[in-house]
């Protein structure tokens, strides 16, 4: 097998997560979890996704989410972002391994790397990727440096961990009904219904990902582009369907995506210079122009 280095066992699994291996292989059976990669019939290997997946299906279900719909959020984050639970090249494991240092004990462990997804996933919201600070990190939790570069190796690595829990953050209310709707036109609204709730932290993470587009890094650049196209190609689908069942006109799907999105983010900026402006009167003319424009 190929860098075996980048590879767990099970038992390893199982100290990492904090999760028994009865429920990994539970979670295995029931599509939350992707099947290791086997070399022989008792050799199997899991890879950072599985301690990633693990991590999300634990804060999940402290949420109080049943399986099923975590299974669905899941499988949703995956399709929008290819890769967003591999995010991670280094474990904890790894680095105690290279560096001497001892691993903290897991359950304070767990908590001080969920801590920094909590707050990384915040101030990238509210200040962006490039005003948010590893030292405003450290500095509000009260740890060391050395404590933050045990669990991401930067602050690119951080956003990429953070951008499946943004999403989930956001949207866990709206998506079931959105799933049930068949009419593309009603889809269409109901998106735009599920936006506007949040709609600054929606068009935050709009300016987040366009950062990450223009970086140099090919790896921050690709995952810009993708959450991007993510978030543009859901509409479009819906657009395609509504043009072939003939209550869309011809038009092309990603420039009316894209003019909807558009649409929202400067009622975001109106908004926010006339308080005045209510939610309903955003989501009437936004419907009532872009739909609008787009029936057949």
């Amino acid at each position: 097998m190929e860098n075996t280095a980048q590879w767990f066992r099970i038992g390893e699994l199982e100290r990492l997560s904090g999760v028994a291996r009865r429920n990994i292989h539970f979670y295995m059976q029931q599509g939350l979890l992707h099947p290791p990669r086997r070399t022989g019939r008792t050799m199997a290997y899991y890879d950072a996704s599985h301690i990633n997946k693990l991590a999300y299906i634990m804060e999940q279900k402290a949420l109080g989410r049943p399986l099923f719909s975590i299974r669905e959020n899941i499988n949703r984050l995956e399709a929008e972002s290819p890769g967003c639970f591999s995010a991670r090249r280094s474990t904890p494991a790894r680095t105690a391994a290279v560096t001497g240092r001892r691993m903290p004990r897991q359950g304070k462990s767990m908590r001080t790397r969920e801590a920094i997804l909590d707050l990384g996933s915040a101030l990238f919201r509210q200040k962006g990727y490039r005003a948010t600070r590893v030292s405003d990190i450290t500095t509000r939790l009260n740890i060391g440096k050395g404590t933050f570069y045990f669990y991401f190796s930067d602050k690119k690595e951080l956003l990429l961990a953070c951008v499946p829990r943004i999403f989930g953050e956001l949207f866990a209310n709206g998506w079931d009904t959105i799933r049930q709707e068949a009419d593309p036109l009603k889809r269409l609204e109901l998106r735009a219904r599920a936006v506007l709730p949040v709609l600054d932290e929606f068009c935050a993470i709009l300016a987040i990902c366009e950062e990450a587009h223009e970086d140099p890094d090919p790896k921050l650049k690709q995952m810009g582009q993708q959450t991007l196209v993510t978030i543009r190609q859901p509409m479009e689908s819906d657009i395609r369907k509504g043009m072939a069942q003939g209550l869309i006109r011809k038009v092309d799907p990603a420039i009316a995506a894209a003019l909807m999105i558009g649409a929202m983010r400067s009622m975001q900026v109106l908004r926010s210079m006339d308080p005045n402006i209510s939610d309903d009167a955003v989501l009437r003319e936004v419907i009532g122009v872009v739909l609008s424009g787009i029936r057949q």
